[in-house]
């Protein structure tokens, strides 16, 4: 499977902005699975699942990896050609005013993470173990009141951050194959959304910690909060 895919035509963008394919997408990247198969995941009928599969093997998101007979019956197994889509900007002018695809890709992304969450090892949710045994995790959303340009400078520098994550793996798979150091088939998975919108909720009129609480800088766990000690009261800068 590749990394990625490009979309050149508006009948491709329009075979994928749909709910139903990308989750077949998405399942069809983790591993090879049968209409069969997705459609008992999708509790969906396999006629049902099976048109959207031609679909998307027509536009060219999914195709055949191999085929296994049962019972005088060949099945098809199919995978993702890639995990990664990005848009041709041919398409642009077609496209400047289209929500759609952005918002179903969006909420695809929510969705994948959902069944990560769910489908990931206890050992991995240890937020409140002693710090040796806790892993690296967050989790939160919240809302900023900022100019757009601002917002927009601020990206460019959550996006230099991406970019260091990268270098990190490249760094760490040469010295796997160098036989450096061990593969322990761990990967960190997250998720990012983030947009504008009209709808502020988190509105409060005080922001500080009930009375006698302090916040814990720890870089892992930052849900945690701890009475001040009254030898420490009133001269603990962390205080909020």
């Amino acid at each position: 499977m590749r990394r990625y895919m490009v979309i050149e035509s508006l009948e491709q963008l329009k075979a994928i902005s749909d709910s139903l394919r990308m989750e077949i997408v998405t399942l069809l990247v983790k591993e090879e699975q049968t209409g069969k198969q997705l459609a008992t995941k999708l509790s969906l009928s396999p006629s049902k699942v099976h048109y959207h599969l031609k679909e998307l093997e027509h536009y060219g998101f999914v195709h055949v990896v191999r085929t296994e007979e049962k019972n005088g019956i060949v099945q098809k197994f199919f995978r993702s050609v890639a995990y990664d889509f990005k848009v041709s900007d041919v398409l642009l002018p077609s496209i400047q005013e289209d929500t759609l695809l952005m918002q179903e890709a969006m909420i695809n992304h929510l969705r994948t993470s959902i069944n990560r969450l769910y489908n990931a090892p206890q050992e991995s949710f240890l937020l409140f173990a002693e710090e040796a045994k806790r892993p690296p995790m967050f989790a939160g959303n919240g809302e900023i009141k900022a100019p757009r340009e601002e917002i927009k400078a601020w990206l460019d520098k959550y996006y230099a951050l991406l970019d260091e994550l990268g270098e990190m793996e490249e760094r760490h798979l040469k010295r796997i194959a160098a036989g450096e150091v061990e593969d322990t088939n761990e990967v960190f998975y997250f998720v990012n959304v983030g947009f504008m919108t009209d709808e502020q909720i988190y509105v409060a009129e005080d922001e500080s910690l009930p009375e006698g609480y302090e916040f814990i800088r720890d870089a892992t766990v930052r849900k945690i909060c701890r009475r001040i000690k009254s030898d420490d009261a009133g001269n603990d800068p962390t205080r909020q």
